[in-house]
């Protein structure tokens, strides 16, 4: 039985491939939105070798101490998220999670040894984020529901969850808990589901590579609508997409040129220079075929379909807009990460070395380093696995490894791998100077001295 597994993440950053889960939690429905079994929510407890970002801990409310009172180890927590969403026939539902929570929870399987992958597609399984249809329906079927809210940095109608539960009904007291933002996210979808029907199953029956390929004709050129953030303005969210060919032979990597944009001189420069995209298929986008204008929704948009097939046909002629022109204009990926814990795309793991995580997940924390740490074809897997002996069960270290074990969490600490991540140093002179601040009220005090406190413990333990 096909079942969708609504689920959401709170974080303790903004760093997908380095921050760790706060809180995550999930529920079971049936296609017709009827819960199946209870909620699960979960939390994750931090290891020594990482500070949470005090912004982010204002934000959910949950402190590092909180997070470590009521959790499990990091790689028990992913353990039991991941045999959900590995049910079979599992559509798992986030809003706006394609960006961030699934690539989250893709470096935390990976860091924890398993295929960050497989939950995807195994199992008959599939993903899906309903945000771009939400941005579809205000601007292609609105009708029923409520898009009068202004995000005052884009002038344009936000798509921030909490908004759209205040202007149309839905109770979402509690915002920013992981378990009111997955009940939040249900009553969104179903009141799509309810008001535009037609549009809710259109997008659920195209959120796959597959079904999403099958409605793009490269060979052909013919247009169609995409809907998605970077097209953020007062009229919406949708622009009309002209397909040109794909990166390689069964590459889920679509190059595409956006008709508002002029026709561009030269393949060279960025999306907003040339209008030239790369959209990803496998990411569930939002596309619908141009006949799905209707004389509100073109008036809302400001283009109609005679134009769009004008403009198309002045794009083709554009020796520009070449396969030649734009992928010769255009630098191959380097991945330039080096530490293991963020390699994630820099190598896959072999089937050997899926095997060889397999049969290091089943043994006892105290087995897993004396009995794997020379199985694996990568190097860097064997690294991760030390590292994830020690953040999630550090009584099983040898005696020789915890010496190293502490330095390297003070490493982390004074110099932690991403660009950006505050060091321990300029930790407490945030949480300090907020402290101070008149601007920080009584709840948010409380939050930040608990924040010091952890900073302070995590120095006695491992860095003085």
């Amino acid at each position: 039985m096909k079942t969708f597994l609504w689920y959401d993440l709170e974080t303790f950053g903004l760093n997908s491939h380095y921050d760790r889960i706060a809180q995550a939690a999930a529920i079971r429905t049936d296609m017709d939105f009827n819960q199946i079994g209870e909620p699960i929510v979960l939390y994750s407890r931090l290891s020594p070798d990482y500070l949470p970002s005090p912004d982010s801990c204002l934000i959910t409310g949950i402190t590092p101490q909180e997070a470590n009172e009521k959790g499990i180890p990091e790689a028990e927590m992913i353990e039991r998220l991941r045999a959900e969403f590995m049910v079979p026939d599992t559509i798992t539902v986030g809003y706006n999670s394609i960006n961030f929570d699934d690539e989250v929870i893709r470096s935390t399987l990976y860091r924890n040894l398993y295929d960050p992958f497989e939950r995807e597609y195994r199992n008959r399984c599939s993903r899906w984020d309903i945000i771009n249809l939400v941005r579809a329906t205000r601007d292609l079927r609105p009708q029923g529901i409520s898009f009068t809210t202004v995000n005052p940095e884009t002038n344009a109608p936000s798509f921030k969850l909490t908004d759209l539960t205040a202007e149309n009904g839905i109770n979402q007291d509690g915002a920013h808990d992981a378990l009111v933002d997955v009940r939040a996210t249900i009553a969104v979808a179903k009141l799509i589901r309810d008001k535009q029907p037609k549009l809710f199953r259109w997008a659920l029956d195209h959120r796959s590579k597959n079904e999403i390929a099958k409605e793009i004709n490269v060979l052909t050129h013919l247009p169609f609508l995409h809907t998605c953030p970077l097209f953020v303005s007062e009229k919406g969210n949708t622009h009309p997409l002209l397909p040109l060919f794909y990166e390689a032979e069964k590459s889920a990597a679509l190059y595409c040129f956006d008709l508002t944009h002029d026709i561009p001189e030269s393949a060279e420069g960025s999306y907003q220079e040339t209008g030239i995209m790369r959209l990803m298929i496998n990411r569930a986008p939002f596309i619908a075929p141009v006949s799905v204008l209707d004389s509100e929704s073109e008036k809302r948009l400001g283009f109609t379909k005679a134009w769009i097939w004008q403009q198309a046909s002045k794009a083709l002629q554009s020796p520009a807009l070449s396969r030649e022109s734009i992928l010769g204009a255009r630098e191959p990926y380097e991945e330039t990460a080096k530490d293991p814990d963020l390699t994630i795309y820099g190598s896959f793991p072999s089937d050997h070395d899926k095997g060889v995580m397999a049969s290091i997940r089943a043994m006892k924390p105290e087995e897993k380093l004396s009995k794997g740490e020379h199985l694996f074809e990568d190097d860097k897997y064997h690294k991760l696995l030390w590292r994830q002996v020690a953040r999630n069960w550090p009584e099983a270290l040898p005696e020789k490894d915890r010496e190293k074990w502490k330095n390297f969490c003070a490493l982390r600490l004074i110099s932690p791998p991403v660009e950006g991540t505050p060091t321990y140093e300029l930790y407490m002179r945030s949480v300090t100077e907020k402290l101070e601040s008149i601007d920080t009220d009584y709840h948010q005090k409380e939050i930040l001295l608990r924040l010091k406190e952890y900073g302070e413990e995590l120095f006695d333990k491992v860095i003085k």
